[in-house]
């Protein structure tokens, strides 16, 4: 290679386009101030990511819900956005884990992205402080690396190198590349109108191209979008999915933070014990023949794993509470032959005298057994309800124990 060609070899590189070679996708965003959206004409149109408002500031944005249920239900790639008004890293730190709140029930395909234009009178050091702090806030409470949304003109001038750690999505509107991003190597959104038409929005709309990088980074063979490789509770929900032991809500969605109902907590030791054939009704008035959970219900009734909360009530859809839980695992292994004999000390929880006589045995057992663990130092908290990820955290302890 000769040094002419290759200073110019060099040249070229340094000019072509950033993103050039990956594969893109048509998007859009959206707010209220979009009005009523027909998402099916948008997806008919060619578009296929949208990126929706959650929220500013403390508030929601009154067509969040409304929009996100319409756009996946017309089968566009779901990712949402909250625009920050913190004026110092405390506030940036509250809207951050209220953006997480307000998306956790809902599945979305993108990363969260943090879209920060509200400047005020803020320093260029007080800017970067406050984008930070809300953007790990965010990656922390939701396990993703959200996205980072700025203009090129403060991508060259005011944000810092430590920001690019977060994926950029840019705006710059008229070139069909941005003029600048920064200190970031790449963009994975690219904001290149922002008075776009699509049929099915009355108005005027922003219009995007992103990359893969956008799309939230999901564990080989889970289908959930709630649940990623970082979350504490991955491991027991991946291994329990694929024994065929749990399932989700929805196609793709989990709901980790969801009650776990006593029908659920019967139905995934029925399937441990491999749905053995039962027969006639249960004795609860409140199971009919056909549910889902019929089967389960009568087989841990005739098993005595699980009773009812009162005379021929069952209560199936009720939330099961911690000691419940761990009555039924207790019963279960005892319905099986294990040893069940150790037993913990508990003068260590502040609330143990919250534990029923009649879950005492079954809650030491637990807890010796190391499938019941306090929800801090001190605190047990047996009456509290158990979410489909404790569920499911619990129940791998056990099968981890009978190895």
């Amino acid at each position: 290679m000769t040094r002419c060609f290759a200073l110019l070899l060099l040249v070229a590189l340094t000019i072509l386009p950033v993103g050039a070679g990956a594969a893109e996708y048509r998007g859009l965003d959206v707010s209220v101030w979009q009005g009523e959206i027909d998402f099916v004409q948008v997806k008919a149109y060619g578009k296929e990511v949208v990126y929706i408002r959650a929220g500013y500031g403390l508030s929601e944005d009154t067509r969040f819900r409304e929009n996100a249920e319409k756009a996946r239900a017309a089968g566009l790639k779901v990712g949402f956005y909250f625009y920050v008004t913190a004026t110092n890293q405390a506030q940036a730190r509250e809207q951050a884990a209220y953006f997480a709140q307000l998306i956790r029930p809902h599945p979305y395909d993108c990363r969260p992205a943090v879209d920060f234009e509200q400047y005020g009178s803020l320093s260029k050091g007080e800017l970067n402080e406050i984008a930070l702090a809300f953007a790990g806030t965010l990656e922390e409470k939701t396990g993703i690396t959200p996205v980072f949304y700025t203009n090129s003109s403060s991508a060259r001038s005011i944000w810092e190198k430590e920001l690019t750690r977060y994926p950029l999505w840019i705006a710059d509107y008229g070139p069909s590349q941005p003029e600048s991003i920064g200190h970031w190597r790449e963009w994975v959104g690219f904001q290149y109108e922002d008075n776009g038409r699509v049929p099915g929005i009355p108005g005027n709309v922003d219009l995007d191209r992103f990359t893969d990088g956008v799309f939230v980074e999901r564990p080989t063979g889970l289908p959930f979008a709630d649940v990623t490789a970082r979350d504490w509770y991955y491991p027991a929900v991946k291994s329990l999915y694929d024994r065929g032991l749990i399932r989700g809500v929805a196609p793709d969605r989990f709901a980790p933070d969801s009650p776990a109902q006593r029908a659920e907590a019967v139905t995934l030791l029925y399937r441990l014990a491999g749905e053995p054939p039962v027969s006639g009704p249960t004795g609860f008035f409140d199971v009919p023949v056909g549910a889902w959970y019929a089967a389960p219900v009568r087989w841990a009734e005739g098993e005595k794993i699980a009773q009812g909360v009162a005379p021929r009530q069952f209560a199936p859809e009720l939330g099961v509470s911690r000691q419940e839980l761990a009555v039924f695992l207790y019963r279960y292994a005892q319905s099986r032959g294990d040893d069940v004999s150790r037993r913990a000390d508990l003068s260590e929880y502040t609330d143990r005298e919250d534990v029923a006589p009649w879950a005492q045995e079954a809650v030491r057992w637990a807890v010796a057994e190391g499938i019941l663990r306090g929800t801090s130092q001190r605190t047990l908290s047996p009456e509290e309800t158990t979410d489909r990820a404790q569920l499911a955290v619990m129940v791998q302890r056990f099968l981890e124990e009978r190895r």
